[in-house]
């Protein structure tokens, strides 16, 4: 997401960092900046642990229709996630840049740095590939079948 999306997803001018004073338990302050492509609201963050705050950006995919036993078909998202930072957590993964990935719902591939997503996406893209020769192989039976069924 750009700085300019980031800026007008929270209201700030662009260019002009967001800031706030927050209160971290026991006694203490500490002034905290978001990150240009941190689009999270921070209402629930204003005091708390040094180590609960994250900064960053949900992306939505696509929703299928797929079957559901109790409401019979279920929109269901694929292919979301967040990209975010945890700037005071023990896990220096977690204070990097990194992608928690969710293939189908309820399903997260956790703390992804760009190397592991780019695999990602070449796995998603090779699925692609064979999809698209199924269906190439699809459409001739079904021809095929509709021709010995007119």
């Amino acid at each position: 997401m750009s700085a300019m999306a980031a800026s007008a997803a929270t209201g700030q001018a662009e260019g002009a960092p967001r800031t706030w004073v927050r209160e971290i338990r026991p006694s203490a302050q500490v002034t905290e900046i978001c990150p240009a492509y941190c689009t999270d609201h921070h209402t629930n963050d204003q005091s708390g642990d040094l180590d609960d705050l994250t900064h960053g950006f949900y992306f939505d995919g696509p929703k299928f229709p797929v079957f559901d036993a109790t409401e019979g078909s279920a929109s269901v998202p694929v292919l979301g996630g967040r990209l975010q930072i945890c700037p005071y957590s023990s896990d220096p993964k977690q204070r990097a840049p990194h992608l928690n990935f969710e293939p189908f719902q309820d399903e997260v591939m956790e703390h992804l740095d760009p190397e592991e997503f780019a695999e990602v996406i070449r796995m998603i893209r090779a699925q692609c590939d064979q999809l698209d020769a199924i269906h190439r192989q699809f459409v001739e039976i079904h021809a095929e079948w509709k021709e010995a069924h007119a």
